[in-house]
């Protein structure tokens, strides 16, 4: 219990501090800026890549696993497509192998566009090719 306070109050003064090293003005949430995005995991991140970077992507494939990580034995919370989603930005990942379509080492970081947790998909299953155009590198 002493540690999850003490965990809390670090967490609390560490936004402070970082409140305070703000140089511009703060957005309020009912201003329209966008806010940054944090990244799902601990792998490659969109840390930093803003909504306004965000470009929406076509899983053209059913069933497709996204995940954790840009990693084929990262967990695989949900499965999509097809549908649009919101690219955030891509990565090298490991390498996936699908005989019928092909192979593709490229990862995209994506959400859905009402907003949920944010994972990855091989770019095997974008529409857009090897590494999607308009979608910045983690």
């Amino acid at each position: 219990m002493k540690l999850r306070n003490a965990t809390r109050t670090a967490a609390a003064l560490i936004a402070v501090a970082g409140l305070a090293l703000t140089t511009g003005p703060v957005a309020r949430a009912d201003s329209g800026a966008a806010p940054a995005r944090a990244a799902a995991g601990t792998g490659p991140a969109a840390a930093g890549t803003e909504r306004a970077a965000a470009k929406e992507v076509y899983v053209w494939a059913s069933g497709v696993n996204v995940r954790v990580e840009p990693e084929l034995n990262a967990p695989s919370p949900a499965k999509v497509g097809p549908e649009t989603l919101i690219g955030f930005c891509q990565t090298q990942g490991d390498l996936v192998n699908d005989p019928a379509v092909g192979s593709n080492n490229w990862w995209t970081q994506v959400e859905k566009p009402g907003g949920s947790d944010t994972l990855w998909i091989s770019n095997l299953y974008l529409e857009g090719g090897q590494k999607i155009e308009g979608i910045p590198d983690c």
